[in-house]
């Protein structure tokens, strides 16, 4: 057939004359041609792509990487396109978690022929099918971005999958100390090179984590290995397998083949904080907010989407939920108004515990008590709490230390000018590895920290730091209510001294 993949696609577009159906393309070589062309998707791209499955245009495999959401969000439109009733997807969809996947099992199970006609789809989750040492520096990235937002348990997760990629289990790595891993033995187990800055908080993070994890150790090799001659061998028309991962190493031989004979759907998104990331972002939480009203028949108002765009942050998850209780909030409105924004999304999670962490700085008890009330009762797990509060404090300290230091001297009464223009670039002299502290810190942020921090003496914030590792174990593991440990820590914090420390 002469015209190539365009031709094809305006024939499958086109109705056969005098009649009601459509062409349907046999030649299995122009096939593959024409679906080779087109075998990595876009997020934009992928209402083109499921307009060709509606259209006969399958493949056998799909891998789609990128932010989890976006991924089970869009898996779950690809699987209605290919079992369009729902009925089939009871019967002929099988979940499959990636974490606890038995290799052997999944491809024994698409290797068999089904005893019904139709589609058989194996959607499998977090796979690690296309992880190497190659993505290790995308999960450390992860782990970081979780800590930053306090959601420790994810951040844990991440840091697991990067432990595996390394061959080591998070109890090595404790006894070891990974804080304190010099910069050759960093590179050496996970193939970049060691983050500058304290990483305390990844020792306290992997020392949570309870014993029995063991290490990958090249299983996943070993297993996309054996999916990939699988496939090469051919499998039964029937079965689909979809695929999801959060980061893929492009090198591996699967996802090569993935790439020549399946459809790859490339839901990645830039997590960093630059312009064009944070535009990306912004993009695509306002398409998940005006894709969700509109299913309840919902518009928004243009002003309030950038209040919305502020308030939820880069949390898809948060963005569809936040979304859906604004269009039952107003009931049968059509149009959601700023005022119902304040009123169902009036403060953030990080607004509330920014609050906290200055009621604990100024003194403020009963203020940080209503704080913490309220944090709990929306639903912040105290431990997200406890890691703000050290996050917190650990910053106080540094530069309380800073302000101990002869030169350049720091006084209480420094005014901003002058800490901006003289005292600020004397003290970023010679030190680039303070990067999170100094150098990516606004000046007027800096100084309200140095500040905050001329309250105390570093014997007392050693001190909270004692106290909140003290919280976190009796969190962890006594049969107590969260919220007392939370209040009797807010009560250490700001009235309980070590002994010998008088505050000025």
């Amino acid at each position: 057939m002469e015209g190539g993949p365009s031709v094809i696609s305006a024939i499958l577009k086109t109705p056969w004359q005098g009649s009601n159906c459509f062409l349907k393309v046999t030649d299995s070589i122009t096939f593959n041609a024409y679906h080779k062309a087109m075998s990595v998707y876009k997020r934009q791209e992928i209402p083109k792509l499921l307009n060709e499955i509606k259209q006969g245009v399958t493949s056998q495999v799909y891998l789609l990487f990128g932010e989890r959401y976006l991924c089970r969000n869009t898996a779950q439109e690809l699987i209605d396109h290919l079992l369009p009733e729902k009925e089939q997807q009871t019967t002929s969809l099988h979940h499959i978690d990636g974490d606890e996947e038995d290799v052997n099992r999944t491809l024994t199970l698409l290797k068999t022929y089904s005893l019904f006609s139709g589609r058989k789809i194996f959607w499998v989750t977090g796979t690690k099918l296309f992880y190497s040492k190659g993505i290790v520096k995308n999960v450390w990235d992860k782990a970081c971005e979780k800590n930053e937002r306090n959601e420790p348990a994810a951040a844990i997760r991440y840091l697991q999958q990067m432990l595996d990629l390394a061959a080591v289990t998070p109890q090595e790595m404790v006894e070891e100390d990974i804080s304190s891993l010099s910069a050759t033995r960093w590179k050496t187990l996970f193939g970049f090179t060691r983050p500058q800055g304290n990483l305390s908080w990844v020792q306290e993070l992997l020392s949570g984590i309870p014993a029995g994890a063991s290490p990958l150790k090249g299983q996943e090799t070993d297993a996309a290995s054996m999916y990939t001659l699988a496939f090469e061998a051919g499998i039964p028309q029937g079965n689909v397998l979809v695929l999801l991962a959060e980061a893929v190493d492009k090198r591996k031989r699967f996802y090569k083949y993935i790439q020549k004979h399946g459809v790859i759907i490339d839901l990645a998104v830039d997590p960093g904080s630059s312009s064009a990331a944070k535009r990306d972002q912004e993009k695509i939480v306002a398409e998940l907010l005006h894709a969700t009203l509109g299913k309840y028949g919902k518009n928004i108002e243009s002003d309030s989407v950038p209040v919305f765009l502020e308030r939820i942050g880069f949390h898809p998850v948060a963005a569809v939920m936040e979304a859906e209780k604004l269009a039952l909030y107003v009931g049968d409105r059509q149009v959601i108004t700023r005022e119902d924004v304040d009123a169902i999304i009036g403060r953030t999670r990080e607004e509330a515990l920014f609050e906290l962490t200055e009621a604990v700085s100024s003194g403020k008890i009963e203020e940080g008590l209503i704080i913490l009330d309220h944090l709990q009762s929306g639903g912040v797990h105290g431990l997200a709490i406890l890691a703000t509060l050290r996050n917190h404090i650990k910053k106080l300290l540094l530069v309380r230390s800073l302000q101990e230091t002869e030169s350049p001297s720091y006084t209480k009464s420094l005014a901003f000018p002058v800490f901006q223009k003289s005292y600020l670039p004397k003290l970023k002299e010679g030190r680039e590895e303070w990067t999170n502290l100094l150098w990516k810190n606004h000046p007027y942020g800096l100084y309200m920290l140095f500040r905050q921090a001329a309250r105390f003496q570093c014997e007392e914030l050693q001190y909270g730091l004692k106290e909140i590792l003290n919280a976190e174990y009796r969190m962890k593991g006594l049969p107590v209510d969260a919220r007392l440990i939370m209040d009797n820590l807010l009560f250490q914090l700001i009235h309980k001294k070590p002994q010998g420390v008088n505050v000025s």
